[in-house]
């Protein structure tokens, strides 16, 4: 009987025990954080694939194009825009000028006498509310303005210009074409008082019904380099002054490090855009130098535009010398480097200068 008695005294104690550490069990599990499951690759020896992505970088200039007159990304509606080269009045008369501010391109050169006129190419101008002064045409200035594939803005020309102004290779608005594109200011002194709206001269290229695209053959006047690889000129002379060595106005180019840019001077002092009160400053200075002789009348200049010259190419704070080429009267002109090939010039606005052989030791590049 106390065998018995305590056989199951100790089987009590044996199931109290179990149900213990049943519970501590249960406790212990319920509060112990589940471990991550580890995952374990296998590859065969025969074949192991690797698969990666790649994200391509957004382009920046992802639905715009290079201008063909700047290099800049712009939108294609706009860069397939034709550009208007306008005669600008560069005699003291008529500065300060308007608008001339807002052109990609200008070109400088010689008239009569030693005075400059310049032709300035745009390709938003439909806003400008003042353009001017406009001054009359000489032969060579259609011709560059045909490089551009521009429609060519003038009032008046000389006799020696007439027949190739009413050939019908160059499009022009004028006192020939359509004199009431243009307006006369009061407070200057003719001839010195012509101006133009950006609107009148839209309403006159619609009214003579030129084509406002491009040509579909045209492609560019220049190339240009993008903006993570800009031309340095690195074994150039250093350039921070440029002297254009006209005999008249006396401009120079002062260049601003910090900025990239060649700042004009003339007369004395900075040239200034009176619509914007601006100062004129260009990425790029291209200096040609051309053999120049008078026409019968002896003082219209007729210059050799064809065949091939020196020059400057001035950017980034350096200039190189360059040699020109044109072999066809209504060509392009191009623009070679020492070792054969084409320049490239920096995005942004860019200044020709067309000097005439005789005055090139004028011309002063210094540090």
């Amino acid at each position: 009987m106390n065998y018995l008695k305590n056989k199951k005294v100790l089987a009590g104690i044996g199931i109290g025990i179990l149900v213990i550490v049943g519970i501590i069990v249960a406790v212990v599990a319920f509060g112990k954080k589940e471990e991550p499951k580890k995952v374990v690759e296998t590859t065969t020896p025969e074949v192991t694939t690797v698969e990666e992505t790649t994200i391509e970088p957004e382009d920046p200039h992802k639905g715009k194009v290079q201008s063909y007159l700047t290099g800049e990304y712009i939108d294609k509606k706009q860069a397939k825009k034709r550009p208007i080269a306008v005669m600008i009045n560069n005699i003291q008369d008529a500065i300060p000028q308007s608008g001339i501010s807002s052109a990609k391109v200008i070109y400088e050169a010689p008239v009569e006498g030693g005075i400059t006129r310049m032709m300035a190419i745009f390709d938003e101008y439909e806003d400008l509310k003042r353009i001017g002064s406009i001054r009359s045409c000489r032969l060579y200035y259609p011709k560059f303005a045909n490089e551009w594939n521009a429609i060519y803005v003038h009032f008046g020309q000389s006799k020696y210009a007439l027949d190739f102004l009413r050939s019908g290779k160059v499009n022009t608005v004028s006192a020939l074409t359509r004199e009431a594109s243009f307006y006369r200011e009061s407070g200057k002194v003719a001839p010195h008082n012509l101006y133009a709206t950006g609107a009148k001269l839209k309403e006159g290229i619609k009214a003579l019904g030129y084509e406002t695209k491009y040509d579909s053959d045209y492609d560019g006047h220049f190339a240009f380099a993008q903006e993570e690889e800009p031309v340095t000129l690195e074994d150039g002379k250093k350039a921070n002054s440029v002297q254009m060595g006209y005999l008249i106005n006396h401009p120079w180019f002062e260049y601003n490090k910090e900025k990239g840019q060649y700042y004009r001077f003339q007369y004395g002092g900075k040239h200034i855009d009176d619509l914007t009160n601006k100062q004129l400053h260009f990425s790029n200075i291209i200096i040609q130098f051309v053999d120049a002789t008078l026409y019968p009348d002896n003082k219209s200049l007729n210059m050799t535009l064809t065949g091939s010259g020196s020059g400057w190419y001035i950017t980034a704070g350096r200039a190189e010398k360059i040699t020109w080429k044109k072999n066809k009267d209504l060509g392009q002109t191009s623009y070679y480097d020492a070792s054969g090939e084409k320049i490239i010039l920096n995005q942004g606005k860019t200044y020709i200068g067309i000097v005439q052989n005789e005055y090139s030791d004028n011309v002063k590049i210094s540090k």
